[in-house]
């Protein structure tokens, strides 16, 4: 007897489909995590489509009514994009003053460590697009972690010149 009887074969099978099952789920949780955090989220067209589509379903929306919606929903996302990124203006200078202040209270060797966590910080952004384009900042990996392995400083914004 070879010991694979049909019973041992369903178990095995079972358990390769169960560990399978289990590995899906995982890998497409943390895909679909890793995703919005990617790209911070919808963009507002996206949100502004999404939101309509939502509105037009869920409230039943004549096609006059979804025509009246659409330039309200367009609006407020366009307002509250500029708001996002008035605030991130504001927050930015907020810190380089903060920043200006630390510098000032450091001695050398200090200052050159400080500096070099900013290079490291302002690269770890230009490489994750957050230059300042579509007025939002990267959103750091989970664990802050970078695709590189290294930690992105935990200084949010450089110091003034």
């Amino acid at each position: 007897m070879n010991g694979f009887t049909p019973s041992r074969v369903a178990t095995y099978l079972a358990a390769v489909f169960i560990a399978g099952a289990a590995a899906g789920i995982a890998g497409g949780y943390q895909w679909g995590r890793n995703s919005v955090i990617k790209t911070g989220g919808p963009r507002p067209r996206d949100m502004a489509a999404h939101m309509i589509e939502r509105y037009s379903k869920e409230l039943e929306l004549s096609a006059d009514q979804k025509q009246q919606v659409e330039p309200l929903v367009q609006d407020a996302v366009q307002r509250v994009r500029t708001l996002h990124k008035e605030n991130f203006k504001q927050t930015d200078a907020i810190m380089k003053g903060c920043n200006e202040k630390i510098v000032n209270l450091l001695d050398p060797a200090q200052k050159e460590r400080f500096r070099q966590m900013e290079e490291r910080r302002n690269q770890w952004m230009k490489d994750r697009g957050g230059d300042g384009a579509r007025g939002r900042p990267p959103v750091p990996p989970p664990g802050g972690i970078t695709p590189a392995g290294t930690p992105p400083d935990r200084m949010p914004f450089r110091p003034g010149p």
